[in-house]
């Protein structure tokens, strides 16, 4: 889902133009990523966050812009010197907001994993308790005693 297409049509011609586009998605794209980061610092699981595919839109949409200002050297030709200042400035920006996302992201994979491992262990040791033979093979717990015409045989 792309915010706007720069393949046919892109205004070349317009560096300042092309350059305050730019700025606009990354700002967006901030925006997002400091939500993300919030909700993830509360604890959300990761795989709960909503943002995933707009963050990963406007991602792909920054980067075919990026490149289109490369290819037309269009971040140079831009007259007005504050928009691509604060172009350098929000790039700056993002790549620590960035930084940020994929450590919380981390650890919110970790914590998940950690959840995801004490159930599995608590899952084996119901099963473990519950089983009627030993590690041995032979007959375990209170399952170990029978009753045959009154009397317990010990197996």
């Amino acid at each position: 889902m792309s915010t706007l297409s720069v393949e046919n049509g892109a205004p070349v011609s317009n560096a300042d133009h092309s350059v305050a586009r730019v700025v606009t998605l990354v700002d967006e794209l901030i925006t997002i990523v400091e939500e993300e980061n919030r909700a993830l610092a509360r604890g959300l699981p990761a795989s709960l966050s909503n943002s995933t595919a707009r963050k990963t839109a406007l991602a792909e949409d920054v980067e075919r812009w990026a490149m289109h200002l490369r290819r037309h050297d269009l971040g140079s030709a831009a007259t007005d010197r504050g928009q691509r200042e604060r172009l350098v400035e929000r790039v700056r920006r993002l790549t620590v907001v960035m930084d940020e996302n994929v450590t919380r992201l981390r650890a919110a994979i970790t914590a998940s994993q950690r959840r995801v491992d004490a159930i599995m262990r608590a899952v084996r040791e119901d099963v473990a308790a519950r089983a009627p033979y030993g590690r041995n093979g032979r007959v375990a717990g209170p399952g170990a005693v029978a009753g045959v015409c009154g009397k317990s045989i010990r197996v």
